[in-house]
């Protein structure tokens, strides 16, 4: 009796969709990493009752705005940037209320942000 060669084509085949379904659930697996969400909302200018500045030890100045908003229930102190700060400021010398966003990440505040709604003329 002789044994045969089982490496027929057969197992060859079956190797490589063995790979092709190892490869396509890597694949999907990696294609799941969460990726952070962010939104942006408009912010009622009304609701923000000041602007704190605070410095911190290394002396650079860090901004918060206070928001109340008493229909949503929602009272936070938000980050903002300098140059949203200085863009507030700029808006306050010329009596101009300012266009401010709510900037969301994952669901969570981030920071206050400068905000345009866009508006789409329908014809």
């Amino acid at each position: 009796m002789t044994v045969e060669n089982q490496e027929g084509p057969r197992y060859i085949l079956g190797t490589i969709i063995a790979l092709m379904i190892l490869l396509f659930a890597v694949s999907k697996c990696n294609a799941q990493a969460l990726k952070p969400q962010v939104d942006t909302i408009s912010c009622n200018v009304n609701c923000i009752d000041k602007y704190i500045e605070e410095k911190t030890s290394t002396g650079k100045m860090r901004y918060y705005a206070v928001y109340n908003d008493t229909k949503s229930d929602m009272s936070e102190l938000i980050p903002v940037s300098q140059t949203v700060m200085s863009y507030i400021k700029l808006c306050s010398e010329n009596n101009i209320r300012p266009s401010l966003g709510i900037k969301l990440k994952n669901g969570q505040i981030s920071s206050l942000v400068r905000y345009k709604q866009r508006y789409v003329r329908r014809r």
